[in-house]
């Protein structure tokens, strides 16, 4: 659980893993839930307890209860101390709390809650585990664009009266989450099958807001297999001794595999979708990028005697279906930030723009995050995103003789060109062997950023991209 003391813009991201945490049915109403080191806050208008709950559970809490157990809830207080405030909550109910000491700052341990139990008195043994998740449904409307259903989100600058906001989005029966962790941030859940890109332009213009829009979701980025390929050589994990300075990759995509053999490489790793389990791989293209991000596969191409040996954060931030979403993205970066990456890898792209993809992006570049994407293996000369964001160095493919790869997207928002083949280990949904795609040339080029950081760690973005020109 973390702490209020360390509240600032996206550190504290990681509550947004609540947000994509409901249930399929809520009540209508304004809902809110935060919990800081020694108090709760709670805003919620005939909301099931359950629900209540699963917040708590998205923020640390192990919940469990009795599944006949489930009372609405009218609540509305701030900042209240934990105690009191959850048996303002449970009173029509037996419960009991759990709780574990946690060392602070000053070496003194204080006291957090652990667990919750909710329990009908002589029943305990009816209880049950609730998780903390809400199941995302993706599709697209007739543009092509991917959303989430019945999902909008809000920017709004903090300090800002909601009261008009909350008095509109009652007309709309929707419900408001407040995500404390991120100020200005806010998610709208909808009624079942809402016109989310009719209702967030409504929001937009009648109440001035600086960004509104669907919860865009975005699917993976299939490199093109061109047949099978020699086999890979291994390499022995004693030989990789990563030195101190050596700058990492987080790598944004579907996970790593189990048994890939990288784990000399990986110092952290996250599985998005459900943080609490070591991090797979089902679709295999995280681990292809992996692979070329880390430095133990090479692409096809000038011979490069410099060949660093990388530390890797890989993030799975897509689902088995191949599709990731804002709050998965932003979150994604949330976790590079927090674990020190100085490069980050996205090898997947979509022509949708998304305001807080950009602002999340800006952000962490700002931060110190260098961040290459993948331009696209259609050449469209289109946009893709993230490539196309100003903070993003947008990265296209070349053949191994040096030529511009035919299906590799261009334009002016592709940055440079690097090598697009590669003998991979691992297959994208399919058998290992020799790959093409700009997915491979943007985990190479964040492998060359981050050895040239290790070796100049205060290098400026512009310094960066100057290196880079040079060596492609």
């Amino acid at each position: 659980m973390r702490l209020a003391k360390t509240l600032s813009l996206f550190l504290l991201l990681n509550i947004f893993q609540l947000l994509f945490c409901l249930p399929h049915a809520l009540a209508a109403g304004i809902f809110s839930v935060y919990l800081a080191e020694d108090s709760l806050s709670v805003t919620a208008e005939n909301v099931p307890l359950q629900t209540i709950l699963r917040e708590l559970a998205a923020q640390g809490i192990k919940v469990k209860i009795d599944p006949a157990i489930n009372p609405l809830i009218s609540a509305n207080f701030k900042k209240r101390p934990i105690a009191p405030a959850l048996e303002s909550l449970l009173k029509p109910t037996s419960y009991s709390l759990l709780w574990h000491a946690v060392p602070d700052d000053a070496d003194k341990p204080s006291i957090q809650l652990a667990a919750i139990q909710v329990f009908q008195t002589g029943k305990k043994d009816q209880m049950q585990t609730l998780q903390p998740r809400r199941n995302e449904v993706i599709t697209k409307n007739s543009k092509g664009v991917f959303y989430v259903k019945d999902e909008i989100l809000l920017y709004i600058p903090p300090g800002t009266d909601l009261a008009e906001l909350r008095k509109l989005l009652q007309s709309y029966n929707a419900i408001l989450i407040e995500n404390i962790g991120l100020e200005g941030l806010l998610k709208v859940l909808l009624p079942e099958n809402s016109d989310v890109f009719a209702i967030s332009r409504a929001l937009k213009d009648k109440l001035d807001l600086e960004i509104s829009q669907p919860n865009y979701a975005y699917p993976i980025q299939s490199p093109v297999p061109y047949g099978t390929g020699t086999p890979v050589p291994s390499i022995d994990p004693g030989s990789y001794i990563p030195a101190d300075n050596t700058a990492s990759i987080a790598i944004l995509d579907s996970g790593l595999a189990a048994n890939s053999s990288l784990d000399p490489f990986v110092i952290s790793s996250l599985d998005v979708m459900d943080p609490d389990t070591p991090i797979t791989d089902t679709l295999g293209h995280g681990t292809q990028m992996a692979y070329i991000a880390s430095g133990l596969v090479k692409p096809y191409g000038p011979e490069d005697e410099h060949k660093p040996y990388i530390p890797i954060i890989p993030i799975r931030a897509f689902d088995d279906n191949g599709y990731t979403t804002d709050f998965k993205i932003i979150n994604a970066v949330n976790f590079a930030l927090e674990n020190n990456a100085r490069v980050m890898s996205i090898s997947w792209g979509s022509e949708t723009r998304s305001d807080f993809m950009e602002k999340a992006f800006t952000y962490a570049n700002a931060r110190g995050l260098v961040i290459v994407a993948s331009a696209g293996n259609e050449p469209t000369g289109k946009p893709v995103y993230p490539a196309a964001y100003p903070s993003v160095i947008g990265v296209g493919a070349l053949e191994p003789h040096g030529k511009t790869w035919e299906n590799s997207n261009y334009g002016n928002f592709v940055a440079l060109y690097a090598p697009g083949f590669a003998n991979l280990p691992v297959g994208h949904k399919g058998d290992p062997g020799l790959y093409a795609g700009t997915s491979i040339s943007t985990a190479f080029v964040a492998n060359s950023i981050a050895g040239y950081l290790s070796e100049n760690p205060a290098a400026t973005l512009q310094e960066i991209r100057d290196y880079l020109n040079r060596k492609f």
